[in-house]
C-alpha cells in the first residue's frame, strides 16, 4: 500500500496538479474567491474544455455585484522557457479600443468611467507601450504550450462572457485573463545591432491580436511562481483601488437595474 501510495505521488507530481493546486491557494490566501476546473465550452471545436482557476472579488452596491474576476490558465513548463517577444514599436491605433472583456452592463461601466472619471485602472486600461506582441515557447517545434494555454484562457474568457449576457441577474463581470506558470520566462526584443537579446523576467505581458477582426485584441499576463504571491498581493490592491475610486460610476450604473437575458446556472458564481 506504502509502494502505491508512493508512485500515486510520483505520477501526480510529475504532472501540473500540484502548481495548479498552490496558485488556487495562493489566490484564496490573497483574499480572492476562488472555482477550480470550471467547464467552458470551446467555440472552435464544440467540445467542454477546463479552465484551471476562476478567481475573483465582489463588491455588492445597491443589491447589484460588481465582480472583478481573474481567469487563470496554469503550465509547467521545466526545460521549456517561453519568452514575450517585444519590439520598438507601440500600439498606437489600439489604445481607443480597449482590450476588456465585460458582460454588456460592464462596458456601460467603462464607458461612464471613460466619461465621467480621471483615474484609469491598470486593471482596465494597461499602458500598452510596453507589451509584448507575441510569445514562444523554446525547444519546441510543435505543440507549442504558450499559443495552447494563451488560446485557452481566452476562450474561456470568451465563454463567461457570454454566459453572463444570457442572465437577468442583477451584476457587472469583468473578466481578466492571467497564465501562471512554473518555469522560465524571458523578454526577447532586437538589439541596435540586430542581435536577440534575451532579459529574464517574473511577469511579463503581450497583446494577442486577431486580424480584421474588431474585438480582435487581448491582452494577456503571464506570472512566474516565483513572483506569484507578491504579483497575487498587488492585484487585490488594485481590486480594492477600483471599487473605491469609481464607487460613483458603480452606483449610477446600480440604479440603472442592470440585468441581461436568460437565468443560467452560472449567475453570480463569479
Amino acid at each position: 500500500m506504502e509502494n502505491k501510495i508512493k508512485s500515486i505521488k510520483k505520477w501526480i507530481n510529475k504532472g501540473g496538479f500540484p502548481f495548479e493546486m498552490k496558485v488556487a491557494k495562493a489566490f484564496k490566501e490573497g483574499g480572492f474567491q476562488i472555482g477550480q476546473s470550471i467547464l467552458f465550452k470551446d467555440s472552435e471545436t464544440g467540445k467542454y474544455r477546463e479552465t484551471d482557476i476562476i478567481a475573483h472579488v465582489t463588491k455588492s452596491v445597491e443589491k447589484v455585484w460588481f465582480n472583478l474576476t481573474f481567469v487563470v490558465e496554469c503550465k509547467k513548463i521545466v526545460g521549456k522557457p517561453w519568452i514575450v517577444l517585444k519590439s520598438d514599436s507601440e500600439y498606437q491605433t489600439q489604445k481607443d479600443k480597449l482590450p476588456i472583456f465585460g458582460s454588456n452592463n460592464a462596458q456601460l461601466l467603462i464607458k461612464k468611467i471613460l466619461s465621467e472619471s480621471k483615474f484609469r485602472s491598470p486593471l482596465l486600461f494597461p499602458d500598452l507601450t510596453n507589451y509584448g506582441y507575441n510569445i514562444v515557447t523554446a525547444f519546441s517545434e510543435k505543440n507549442d504550450s504558450s499559443y495552447s494555454a494563451s488560446q485557452s484562457v481566452i476562450k474561456a474568457t470568451d465563454y463567461l462572457v457570454n454566459k453572463s449576457n444570457k442572465s437577468n441577474s442583477k451584476f457587472c463581470n469583468i473578466y481578466i485573463p492571467i497564465i501562471a506558470i512554473k518555469g522560465e520566462l524571458y523578454d526577447g526584443s532586437l538589439t541596435n545591432d540586430n542581435e536577440i537579446k534575451l532579459e529574464e523576467k517574473f511577469v511579463s505581458t503581450f497583446v494577442s491580436t486577431k486580424s480584421f477582426e474588431e474585438n480582435g485584441l487581448s491582452v494577456l499576463t503571464v506570472v512566474t511562481e516565483k513572483k506569484l504571491a507578491e504579483y497575487i498581493k498587488e492585484l487585490k490592491i488594485e481590486c480594492t483601488s477600483f471599487f473605491e475610486k469609481y464607487d460613483k460610476e458603480l452606483r449610477d450604473i446600480a440604479k440603472s437595474n442592470p440585468t441581461n437575458l436568460n437565468l443560467t446556472i452560472y449567475d453570480n458564481d463569479f
